[in-house]
C-alpha cells in the first residue's frame, strides 16, 4: 500500500493532466468509506439474483457488503495477494465464504463477463482502458458503477454525492458515485415491418448511436420518419418525427426491446396501435 504522501502526489497528478501509468500493480489502494460502499450498492439497485465483480477489491468490503446485506453473489479480483487472503478472513468471519471468492489476478486479464453489477475504484485512464471491454464485452443491462472517476465522454445514467469523513486523502471530505447502465447495440441497419391501423408496410431502419443515446431514420414505401432515442440496457426509448408521412400528427413514441439481431416493440396514438419489428442486417 502506497504511503499517504504518495496517493496525494498521484491524484493532484491526475487533477492537473498529468500521466499516470494504469497498470494493476501501480494502482494505489485506498480504502472506500463504508457510506460510499452503502450508496454503491444502493444506486446500483443490488440484490439477491445479482453476480456482483468488484475490480481492485482491496480487503473485500463491497463484495462481502453486498453478500451481507443483499445476499448477492460476489467476485473480488485484486493483484495483491496479502489483501486477497485478508479479504477471504473477512468472508469467513462474516459467514458469507459460501457467496463470494476472491481472485488474485491482474484486473486486465480477469473474466467479468458473467457480472450483472461490476463496481470499480480505479483511476481515470484505468477506467478507460476498461470501457471498450465494458461497452462490448458485457451484457446490456449490466450496471456499472466508479467511486470518484468517470468514463470520460461516456455520460453516467445516475451519480450521487456522498459527504464523508473517513477519505484517506486529504482535503477530499467528498466522493461521487457514477451509475452506467450498459447499452445495447443498435448501431446500422435493419430490416422488417410497422404495422399500424392502416395495415403493413416494410421498412428499413438505420440507427446511429453514441453510448446510451441513439438517433434514426425509418424508410417506409413512400415515406420516412426521423427520430431521437435513448437506450437503457435492452431497452430503447424512441422519439420518431412523422411529420412527412402526416402532418400535423405528433410524433410516435416506441418502446422497443432489442434481442441479439432482433429489436421489436409498439407506439400508441390515441387508439392507434403501432407494431414495429426489425431484424439486423449490418453494424
Amino acid at each position: 500500500m502506497p504511503a499517504l504522501s504518495q496517493m496525494i502526489l498521484l491524484l493532484l497528478g491526475i487533477a492537473l493532466g498529468m500521466p499516470a501509468a494504469a497498470h494493476p500493480d501501480e494502482i494505489p489502494y485506498v480504502t472506500t468509506p463504508a457510506g460510499v460502499v452503502d450508496a454503491m450498492l444502493s444506486i446500483a439497485k443490488v440484490g439477491e439474483k445479482d453476480t456482483l465483480f468488484d475490480l481492485g477489491s482491496g480487503d473485500g468490503r463491497i463484495v462481502i457488503a453486498a453478500a451481507k446485506q443483499f445476499h448477492a453473489r460476489g467476485v473480488g479480483i485484486e493483484l495483491d495477494g496479502t489483501l486477497v487472503a485478508q479479504s477471504r478472513e473477512t468472508a469467513a468471519r462474516e459467514d458469507v465464504s459460501d457467496r463470494v471468492e476472491f481472485l488474485q489476478q491482474d484486473i486486465f486479464a480477469s473474466d467479468f463477463r458473467n457480472a450483472t453489477v461490476l463496481t470499480m475504484y480505479l483511476l481515470p485512464e484505468v477506467n478507460l482502458d476498461l470501457r471498450p471491454r465494458i461497452l462490448f464485452g458485457m451484457r446490456p443491462g449490466t450496471r456499472v458503477v466508479s467511486h470518484d472517476w468517470d468514463m470520460g465522454d461516456w455520460e453516467p445514467d445516475d451519480r450521487r454525492v456522498v459527504a464523508t469523513s473517513e477519505k484517506a486523502v486529504w482535503p477530499l471530505k467528498e466522493s461521487r458515485v457514477y451509475l452506467w447502465i450498459v447499452p445495447a447495440r443498435v448501431a446500422g441497419y435493419w430490416r422488417g415491418t410497422l404495422a399500424g391501423p392502416e395495415g403493413e408496410d416494410p421498412v428499413v431502419i438505420e440507427f446511429a448511436q453514441r453510448f446510451q443515446n441513439a438517433s434514426a431514420n425509418v424508410w417506409l414505401r413512400r415515406w420516412n420518419m426521423a427520430g431521437n432515442g435513448r437506450i437503457r440496457g435492452d431497452s430503447v426509448s424512441l422519439r420518431l418525427d412523422r411529420s412527412s408521412w402526416k402532418p400535423g400528427a405528433a410524433p410516435l413514441h416506441f418502446t422497443l426491446r432489442v434481442d441479439g439481431g432482433r429489436i421489436e416493440g409498439e407506439a400508441q396514438d390515441g387508439r392507434d396501435r403501432f407494431h414495429l419489428r426489425a431484424s439486423r442486417l449490418l453494424e
